[in-house]
């Protein structure tokens, strides 16, 4: 936003300031870079088979013991010991390939997690 801002000013004011105000808004920009690199370094990013054991989900067709379920926004193809009707809770045990397993989440579990 900075550097759009340096811009601006180094075409729109008169001579002498223009240099001064656009020399200002880019420093502004660098040190907002450096801000930014520096705060998003401390987050990791969570993806893959980390981020799926233990999610909770819900059954979207019959797991009889293979159907499918929508975890975290995404349907997979899930396997269960149980059979389970859409609409049931779950949560994620393991992750086999493309396949979750699963199993029927608790009632004390769901209560916690609110």
């Amino acid at each position: 936003m900075f550097f759009v801002v340096a811009l601006v000013l180094l075409l729109f004011l008169p001579d002498p300031w223009n240099v001064v105000a656009g020399l200002a808004s880019l420093g502004l920009f660098v040190g907002e870079v450096f801000y930014w690199r520096r705060r998003m370094r401390a987050h990791k990013v969570q993806t893959g088979v980390e981020n799926l054991v233990g999610a909770v989900g819900t059954v979207t067709k019959p797991l009889a013991p293979v159907g499918q379920v929508r975890v975290l926004g995404e349907l997979w193809e899930a396997r269960s010991t149980e059979t389970l009707l859409p609409g049931s809770a779950i949560r994620v045990v393991a992750v086999n390939g493309l396949r979750l397993e699963v199993e029927p989440e608790s009632e004390g579990a769901a209560d916690r997690s609110m």
